[in-house]
């Protein structure tokens, strides 16, 4: 098997089936607390709940928070999934206000993106993108 990437704009039979990304897990040493703190803040109830996950249904994707175990533990680590939201800096407000803080951002990107990588109470990374907009606004 070749491990050599396929020239740009050449299709492979691996990746050609890659889709959105379906799940992203947040280990949490208080599933309790994080569920609610969460249902809170997503303005939605779990729709999945078992044994030691509850899962999140936002916009296509499942957030599904975990109790933290002896493999995985609660904490930023490198990689960091982007949720769009409407008003990123509406999200920063609401979320800090209530236990979270700013880890990085909010800042406006040279795409004209709004991004914030927040952490929730648990010490886990939520980020926030908002899609460029072509309005002028001085707080950005």
């Amino acid at each position: 098997m070749s491990t050599e990437p396929a020239p740009v704009g050449h299709a492979h039979p691996q990746t050609d089936s890659f889709s959105a990304i379906g799940n992203v897990f947040y280990f949490v040493a208080d599933l309790d607390a994080a569920v609610e703190w969460y249902a809170a803040r997503l303005h939605r109830r779990p729709t999945i709940r078992g044994g030691a996950l509850v899962a999140f249904e936002l916009g296509g994707s499942r957030l599904t928070l975990h109790a933290a175990d002896e493999v995985n533990s609660p904490g930023p680590s490198g990689t960091v999934p982007y949720w769009t939201v409407p008003d990123v800096d509406a999200i920063v407000a609401d979320w800090t206000a209530h236990g979270a803080r700013t880890h990085r951002g909010p800042k406006t990107v040279f795409t004209g993106e709004r991004l914030c990588q927040l952490l929730d109470p648990f010490g886990n990374l939520f980020a926030v993108r908002e899609e460029p907009s072509d309005r002028v606004d001085e707080h950005r």
